[in-house]
């Protein structure tokens, strides 16, 4: 038996199948009998990943959240003994009335998947999600370009719309870089330095005349803070992952919505809590939220292309170590 379509855990199927391999089964409401007595399944999937046998238990439980509450941690106490007894390898719950605190750690303890669908416009999802948003307000306080070539190149004096490539400031390539840097690490205060290493030496132009460049460097120097506040997210097809905070989407077009951002609201905190720290660790079709507010820094156009020119590894802008100052809010 196929799981019905339409039913609101399809979303839930369908993107277990994506992980699978072509060939993947699914069975619904199947009874088996365990070590002691027969057992309901909701949903199984069985099919391979990576050429060895999976099966994933779809636990469904279609509660009121008005009148029920969310879904508490002896539901999940019970799936760990039926996944256990029954031998399976992944199992996960899924509501649409949200799980309570306790629910929720004991599931990651214990390696319990728990989802909520999303399906906007859809009256049988009767649960918001309401969400803990950490935007970031920063300040880029100090910017400074460096060259350097086979020759000393003094920049004294010099303002960033003065550096030239085939006419076009190079400040504009910079001040781009310092945003996908700061954009792309938890990071809201510090002082930082990048290197680009030219794969030839090129050629720029400075008011004293031209200079041949081997490397492109910046310093740059940023104050700034996190805030909290509460949203409401939801999408068109998709699904809410309540142990990794993030959506994961169905497969083929969807949107997704974030209701009651205000980026000029939110108390102020010390640090974000750890899964904002890990924005690089994202799983196949889940989305991160990353809200972040840049000042002191003047973007112009057009920008020279220099990527093409520059060594791939001076291109990566993540940072490989992160120290508690770095994103420690400043004056929290």
């Amino acid at each position: 038996m196929t799981a019905k379509k339409g039913s609101k855990f399809e979303r839930v199927v369908a993107l277990v199948m994506q992980a699978m391999e072509p060939g993947a089964q699914v069975r619904r409401g199947q009874w088996v009998v365990g070590p002691d007595g027969r057992r309901e399944l909701d949903v199984v999937v069985r099919g391979h990943t990576e050429g060895q046998r999976r099966s994933v238990l779809v636990e469904c439980k279609d509660f009121d959240p008005g009148s029920t509450g969310p879904v508490g941690i002896g539901y999940v106490d019970a799936l760990e003994s039926k996944q256990r007894d029954l031998g399976i390898g992944f199992a996960m719950l899924c509501t649409n009335a949200g799980f309570t605190a306790d629910a929720v750690r004991k599931a990651a303890r214990v390696g319990i998947g728990l989802v909520g669908v999303m399906r906007k416009g859809d009256g049988r999802i009767r649960f918001a999600v309401t969400e803990d948003l950490y935007t970031r307000k920063v300040k880029v306080e100090e910017l400074k370009i460096s060259l350097r070539g086979p020759s000393p190149i003094d920049l004294t004096n010099v303002r960033f719309e003065e550096v030239l490539s085939e006419g076009v400031p190079v400040g504009n390539w910079v001040t781009r870089r310092v945003m996908l840097f700061v954009g792309s690490n938890p990071i809201v205060s510090g002082s930082y330095t990048a290197s680009h290493q030219f794969r030839r030496p090129v050629e720029f132009e400075i008011p004293s005349g031209p200079v041949v460049v081997e490397n492109l460097g910046f310093q740059l120097r940023i104050t700034g803070a996190w805030f909290e506040q509460q949203i409401t997210i939801d999408a068109t097809h998709g699904l809410y992952d309540w142990i990794r905070h993030r959506v994961r989407l169905a497969p083929g077009p969807g949107q997704l919505f974030l209701n009651g951002v205000n980026l000029d609201a939110g108390q102020q905190v010390d640090r974000p809590p750890e899964r904002e720290l890990a924005q690089r660790d994202l799983r196949r079709g889940e989305v991160n939220i990353a809200l972040m507010m840049l000042s002191g820094l003047d973007v112009r156009e057009p920008s020279p292309n220099l990527g093409a020119q520059i060594e791939p590894d001076d291109l990566d802008v993540f940072l490989k170590d992160l120290t508690p100052e770095m994103y420690t809010s400043v004056g929290a």
